[in-house]
């Protein structure tokens, strides 16, 4: 994946989860706040049951969130005004802490407290305790209103952790996609330095034989010279496959210029005749196209569709026979390259243009390889604003469609 487009899907993603994040912390703040005033509607209401059951004209005010005060200046009892209070609380399913104060309407002085817990059960009302003073006025403190209320909304509670988990595997995968991609780079930098590498002893080990070849007359002598140039060559062929496969994501821009793309899959031809006739073969070119202008990087499509062909014959295992065709396909030609090898089963198909896939008979890969021939190819007719289809059938051959857009 391109940088570009790293950064693109990060910033994207990061937006998108803060946006939802402001989103479902604005709607919980909107949520708490009815719940909360919900909370004060049904205190309220049980205060004035409350309080008109043992005074008239009673005034109710809230004096903080979780503070309410009731003034009725008139005479209360104590543990009767604790009973009732526990009572209307349970009606209402107010399962909550509160503390109860009594205070003297005229210095209000407190002259009776109570702490009641939730979960304490209702009791049968005890014998009024008289007081000397006869008016009185109480509040009611909730010390766990808070905490009350936000376990009220147990919904935005669970989706909030969901959208936190969500967003905390989004920075993990994040961090993991910036490692896995620097250690992806490194490989492929390791990769071409390496191959480079070796580039520079493989060219030398072709100087030389090819100096012994006319240095040395000796027929006997000449079949290991022909033996070294020979092994020589495959070995630069990997290498040049190892460094194409290793390139792929950083593949520099095209070079398009004008070209006959017959002539350009001549030029692939040529190389693989003489192969093919040795193994009894044919490689034969069909050329229907009318107009065979493209725009193109001639070395990167010269690669691309040597590397099919070169497929073709090593998976003809008996005598290789190659048709190579062109055809108009309105404004796009299409190339095929059909052979009758061993095929591809349809559970592979899907998998060949993946870097480093090969098929394979159980443990056993029949010919030789990195699995980096397709995947190029493909990339290549990306670039050239192409595509590529792959028909085939098990023990039937293979038929590669490479269409790319005319000049």
């Amino acid at each position: 994946m391109k940088a570009k487009h790293l950064r693109g899907i990060i910033l994207l993603g990061t937006v998108v989860l803060t946006g939802l994040l402001v989103i479902q912390l604005y709607w919980f703040n909107k949520a708490f706040d009815v719940a909360e005033r919900q909370f004060d509607h049904t205190v309220q209401i049980a205060l004035r049951k409350v309080a008109d059951s043992v005074a008239k004209d009673a005034e109710i005010r809230k004096m903080s969130s979780n503070f309410f005060f009731v003034a009725t200046n008139s005479p209360l009892n104590d543990v009767q005004l604790d009973s009732l209070l526990r009572k209307e609380f349970s009606r209402r399913s107010l399962s909550v802490d509160y503390e109860l104060g009594v205070y003297d309407a005229a210095d209000d002085t407190l002259v009776y407290g109570h702490y009641v817990e939730a979960t304490r059960r209702l009791e049968a009302e005890k014998a009024a305790y008289s007081r000397s003073i006869a008016e009185k006025n109480f509040a009611v403190y909730f010390p766990k209103k808070q905490s009350y209320v936000v376990a009220r909304l147990d919904v935005w509670i669970f989706s909030t952790i969901i959208l936190l988990l969500m967003m905390g595997f989004f920075a993990y995968a994040i961090a993991s996609l910036l490692r896995e991609r620097k250690f992806a780079e490194l490989k492929n930098d390791f990769i071409n330095n390496m191959t480079h590498e070796f580039k520079t002893p493989v060219t030398n080990i072709r100087i030389a034989g090819e100096i012994l070849q006319h240095k040395i007359p000796d027929a006997a002598t000449q079949v290991y010279v022909n033996i070294l140039l020979r092994e020589n060559e495959r070995l630069r062929q990997k290498i040049d496959q190892v460094l194409s496969g290793a390139s792929l994501e950083y593949m520099r821009r095209p070079v398009l210029e004008a070209m006959d793309v017959h002539r350009l899959i001549e030029d692939c031809a040529e190389a693989f005749q003489l192969k093919v006739r040795e193994r009894q073969g044919t490689l034969r070119l069909d050329f229907l196209a009318s107009q065979a202008s493209i725009l193109g990087d001639k070395d990167l499509l010269l690669q691309a569709i040597t590397n099919v062909i070169d497929n073709a014959e090593k998976y003809s295992l008996e005598c290789p026979h190659i048709l190579v065709r062109t055809r108009d396909l309105g404004d796009h030609i299409e190339i095929d390259v059909i052979d009758h090898g061993v095929g591809i089963a349809p559970q592979h198909r899907a998998k060949v243009f993946e870097k480093f896939f090969r098929v394979s008979s159980g443990n056993i890969h029949t010919v030789k390889g990195f699995g980096l021939g397709l995947s190029f190819v493909k990339h290549v007719v990306q670039v050239h604003r192409g595509r590529i289809q792959l028909l085939s059938e098990l023990n039937r051959g293979t038929e590669v469609q490479i269409i790319l857009p005319k000049a």
